[in-house]
């Protein structure tokens, strides 16, 4: 009854859409991006797909959670965890293990918010997406404008302006959450400057769950002889009990009754980050000097509840680096982009277990033991170079290539007894302990990366483009240096990717439309195999559409719609076994759908009503598990007390679904992150 009632939706929702007549009176949709080139650049003329989730959006959606706003992107799907925690799927299923976070590339105004090879999964909740002006999707391949780690796409945060208006809100909402923001802009003298602040609170909906995390970002403009300088300061803290997974037999996210569950009250995570960067732009006769140098760091601490044994890891990195970015035109219709990013990182990291193995099993209690699994620091240098060259073919055509070689060298020092022993170098029963460690190495990974696009003007409105990418990322650390049953080396190179895709853009003062067409192939995949070692070979297939709409229907009236459907199959899985060649991939929907209708209801009362549709997906290779899919509404009203005060009021989950927000199967059991029951928050907003 629940997804019929959604699918209606969807369809009250999107039939005024396409019916909807011209009014180029009507106010414009945002056109302006900057990460798929690095540089600022009418949304219109981009060659290849990217989502531009505008100002507007970010404030009417104000998202407790970055995967309430990531859905406005199609081919996008952030799938929540518990608290803050989450995984990311970019024309992909949603990715997992030690190298998962690898294949995308999370920035934050540019810049990665970790290091090259030292990611996590989770690392979004870093950024102060609560302070930002705009968040850009650009998906599929993208390695040869920004490196490793862009193999399925890149999230840009972009921060909030300096001239962003001064004022604060405060929330409470169901299950005692509670948020205060605040962003305060204000001048030097001549110079104008913006701290934002945001305190988040959260008591969780199951038992022993819940968070607090502070936010704090800090910036400041001025000039300098002929340099424009802004600096930007990001810090954020966390501190969360998790809540596991769902573990009480096939759909039990549907029993009322079994969603407060949490079988792993001990679990928490504990995690602080900061970032530094300084933006130095010059303007020059024939181009652009940009400089920027910056720092980070990273530190935390969490259970590992996911895994037998229950151990904790400890994981910190440090970073100095610094991109240099030349822009020349060269002549009438040829410019040409050069740079250089440069970053030095030394990291750590620690997994060690304080209890006895508890489980029904005699081998897991044999192999894996207390104390020390890991214990290892690696210094990490990356440098490379690029060329973009834009030539104007003709008036309607024009087209652009990119080259990038980039090589990163890792250096592991291991601070225990190599091998698989335990800690004190004693051996484990049943054939030696689960954990394994290699000895002090070297390892170095050269790439070359490759993009080339055409796009064609139909008319002052309408493009047509197409691009091809060959793209790569280096192997994680966890992948090189956490290696298990006995495996002394992990031998493993650069996952590599090839894409195509060809797409139509039209856009007006009220339209925006993009539909593109995709083919992404994926070689030398890292995967464990069937003794637990790192190897390459899997190769995996990723096509699909993907459409993004959005519409001024009448001056009262918006609407915005992004749907995508798309196979995420198994070219092989690293053996010569051809059992899954063709099968799906796990946790990997076929259909993903957004929709939003926003209603200005009279001059100072305004409504939304928003509806996410999620299809079924396999959770095993054999495709013989599933999860039934779900559809979401939300409903958000706002109104304009004064000038300057504002109140809101959320109900999220509109119809009480019950769903999962990710579904998983392991070690023979359907286990599931469960989804909020319906929740209600208001916002109290002041400007002034």
């Amino acid at each position: 009854m629940r997804n019929s009632v959604g699918s209606v939706l969807f369809s009250l929702i999107i039939v005024p859409v396409i019916a909807a007549e011209q009014d180029a009176a009507l106010q414009p949709i945002e056109k302006i991006v900057t990460t798929a080139n690095r540089v600022e650049a009418a949304h219109l003329d981009l060659i290849g797909n990217t989502t531009a989730i505008n100002a507007s959006t970010l404030s009417e959606i104000n998202a407790e959670h970055l995967n309430q706003v990531l859905s406005f992107s199609a081919g996008t799907w952030l799938s929540r965890g518990n608290g803050q925690e989450s995984l990311l799927a970019i024309r992909s299923p949603v990715l997992t293990g030690a190298g998962s976070c690898a294949e995308f590339l999370m920035l934050e105004d540019g810049l990665p918010l970790r290091a090259n090879g030292f990611c996590n999964v989770n690392q979004l909740f870093d950024s102060h997406f609560e302070s930002t002006q705009r968040i850009e999707v650009v998906k599929g391949a993208n390695s040869a404008r920004y490196g490793s780690n862009a193999i399925h796409g890149a999230v840009n945060i972009v921060s909030k302006s300096l001239d962003t208006e001064r004022g604060w809100y405060l929330e409470a909402g169901s299950y005692g959450y509670k948020r205060l923001h605040t962003d305060l802009p204000f001048m030097q003298g001549s110079n104008a400057g913006l701290v934002s602040l945001t305190l988040s609170d959260d008591d969780g909906f199951q038992e022993s769950s819940g968070y607090q995390q502070q936010k704090l970002s800090f910036a400041f403009e001025h000039e300098f002889a002929q340099w424009q300088l802004t600096h930007r300061a990001h810090f954020s803290n966390l501190a969360q009990q998790t809540a596991g997974y769902l573990q009480q037999g096939e759909a039990a996210y549907k029993d009322k009754s079994l969603l407060k569950i949490n079988d792993f009250p001990d679990a928490y995570r504990d995690s602080w980050a900061f970032r530094y960067a300084l933006f130095a732009t010059q303007q020059t006769h024939d181009g652009v000097w940009q400089i920027t140098p910056y720092l980070r760091a990273n530190d935390m601490e969490f259970l590992m509840h996911f895994l037998p044994g229950t151990p904790i890891e400890k994981n910190e990195h440090q970073s100095l680096g610094v991109n240099v970015l030349r822009t020349l035109k060269l002549s009438d219709g040829l410019s040409l982009r050069a740079g250089i990013d440069s970053e030095w990182t030394t990291g750590a990291l620690l997994q060690y277990q304080v209890s006895a193995t508890e489980s029904d099993s005699a081998f897991l209690r044999a192999v894996l033991p207390t104390g020390r699994h890991y214990d290892y620091d690696v210094n990490a240098n990356t440098i490379a170079g690029y060329l973009n060259l834009d030539y104007q073919l003709s008036d309607d055509l024009s087209s652009f290539v990119a080259l990038r070689f980039d090589t990163v060298q890792y250096d592991y020092q291991n601070n225990m007894l190599a091998g698989n022993s335990k800690e004190d170098g004693s051996a484990c029963g049943l054939g030696g302990c689960r954990y394994s460690r290699p000895s002090d190495t070297q390892d170095r990974f050269s790439n070359w990366s490759f993009s080339a696009g055409l796009s064609y003007a139909l008319n002052a409105q309408q493009r047509i483009f197409a691009k091809v990418d060959d793209a790569f990322r280096a192997p994680h650390t966890g992948e090189l240096y956490r290696l298990q049953n006995g495996q002394t080396n992990s031998d493993i190179d650069s996952v590599n990717a090839k894409q195509v895709e060809v797409g139509h853009r039209f856009a007006n003062g009220r339209w925006f439309s993009e539909i593109v067409l995709y083919q992404l192939n994926k070689y030398d995949g890292i995967y464990q195999n069937t003794e637990r070692r790192y190897v390459n070979g899997f190769e995996t297939s990723h096509r699909g559409v993907e459409w993004d709409l959005q519409v001024t229907l009448t001056e009262s009236l918006n609407a915005s719609f992004n749907a995508t459907y798309a196979k995420h199959t198994f070219e092989n899985d690293g053996t010569q076994s051809t059992a899954v060649t063709g099968n799906d991939l796990n946790t990997a929907p076929r259909l993903m759908m957004n929709s939003q209708l926003s209603w200005k209801v009279v001059d100072d009362v305004t409504m939304s009503l928003h509806a996410q549709r999620l299809s079924k997906y396999y959770l095993n290779n054999e495709n013989t598990e599933q999860y039934a899919g779900h559809t979401l509404v939300n409903l958000r009203s706002s109104w304009r007390i004064d000038p300057q005060l504002t109140l809101r009021l959320n109900l999220l989950n509109l119809f009480d679904e019950r769903y999962a927000e990710r579904a998983d199967y392991a070690f023979g059991n359907h286990r599931y992150f469960v989804g909020k029951p319906r929740t209600a928050s208001i916002i109290v907003d002041y400007r002034f």
